[in-house]
């Protein structure tokens, strides 16, 4: 069993993920001056990383080494990505064409290594902890995962002083892998695991949560400063700078929600599923209101939501698969995730295009909807996520 020490250290190793993105983003103007590359051909290198990410994702669970040395090779990728990222930062006199591909190769082996981290931590979670405790310690796991995000996206404060400090601490971040909790090593999945259809039939509607929860947060992050002009009709400034600040608000009451309100709830996981659920679609429907008080309270209430459901349905997932395959489960359901989050980007425009409220009204209807749904979707199926709640 994990000690609390053990989950502690599985959150470090989390927060290096949410690091080395954030902070990839906030150095993409240091990234543009170094090597002279434009906004496009440093978004096609994300979206190799991202792409690298959707793929490995769900292949790492499949992998059969015990879980330690499982790590240490997540590990070796991300430090070796890091590497070449550095080096494309500081080799002096670098062609425009051979930093592209320097850049690019290193997101797609850092992304190759960090797509695996997540899913293995999670299913160790789940082999290791007992069914009260595993809510509680995969929201540690997000929440450490946010807290690395925020810590990467105010990396780039000091100043030009100090960019060694973070190019550093972004290569040798993923380090702390190697001291992962070493827990027994998994069934094999061909052992007592179920066939496809039945595996699809137990996680497909968790998997649809997910996916719904992050296009519709994609869709609020992608269209709020739009938003903001379009309702209050502030300048392009003011929308960003407030945001920026109500993203960051958002992103503290998502960690303390994981860290300090979801140990302590009880119901089960789908009790908890459907109040984060409900207060999603609440918090974006608070949103519409003209007044930008209750907008930034909207944006907090519906990341609370979201902070809420996460553990929930991802620990009903890992709990209605076989021991064997919940590695494989949880990359499924991070490849869902970015693939929503990717989706909410591009259909939060569309849609904003249509009617600037249009997003957050669809975030408040499919919150409303999955909530009302849970019972139809889990009825008279074994294993029923409540039993995987604290």
């Amino acid at each position: 069993m994990l000690s609390e020490r053990d989950i502690r250290w599985l959150s470090a190793m989390a927060a290096t993920v949410g690091f080395g993105q954030s902070a990839l983003l906030a150095l993409v103007p240091v990234i543009a001056g170094r090597t002279g590359l434009d906004a496009p051909a440093i978004g096609a290198v994300a979206f190799a990383g991202a792409l690298t990410f959707l793929v490995g994702a769900p292949l790492w669970g499949r992998r059969p080494q015990a879980l330690r040395a499982r790590f240490r090779v997540l590990a070796a990728l991300m430090v070796v990505g890091q590497s070449l990222f550095l080096a494309a930062l500081v080799l002096p006199a670098l062609p425009a064409a051979a930093a592209l591909g320097l850049l690019a190769l290193s997101r797609i082996i850092y992304s190759a290594g960090a797509a695996g981290l997540m899913p293995h931590a999670q299913a160790t979670v789940a082999r290791a902890t007992a069914p009260a405790r595993r809510p509680a310690a995969l929201a540690r796991l997000s929440a450490g995962l946010g807290g690395g995000r925020i810590l990467g996206s105010l990396a780039t404060l000091p100043g030009a002083a100090g960019l060694w400090p973070l190019l550093v601490a972004m290569a040798l971040s993923p380090l702390t892998l190697l001291a992962a909790p070493d827990v027994r090593k998994p069934e094999p999945a061909d052992a007592t695991g179920m066939r496809l259809p039945q595996l699809a039939r137990a996680v497909g509607p968790l998997l649809a949560i997910g996916f719904a929860l992050t296009l519709g947060f994609g869709q609020i992050q992608m269209t709020l400063g739009l938003f903001l002009q379009a309702q209050f009709g502030i300048d392009a400034h003011a929308a960003a700078r407030w945001a920026g600040v109500s993203y960051a608000l958002t992103a503290i009451v998502m960690i303390a929600v994981q860290l300090q309100l979801t140990p302590r709830l009880g119901g089960g996981a789908m009790g908890v599923m459907r109040f984060g659920l409900a207060l999603f679609a609440f918090g974006s429907g608070v949103m519409l209101a003209p007044l930008l008080p209750l907008l930034v309270a909207g944006a907090l209430l519906a990341g609370a939501g979201v902070a809420l459901a996460t553990p929930a349905y991802t620990a009903a997932l890992v709990g209605r698969v076989a021991p064997g395959q919940q590695a494989s489960a949880a990359g499924w359901l991070a490849s869902v995730h970015v693939l929503g989050q990717g989706a909410g980007a591009l259909t939060g425009g569309l849609m904003f295009a249509m009617w600037p409220g249009a997003p957050f009204l669809f975030c408040a209807c499919i919150g409303l909807a999955f909530a009302l749904a849970l019972p139809w979707f889990f009825a008279g199926k074994p294993g029923e996520p409540a039993d995987a709640g604290p």
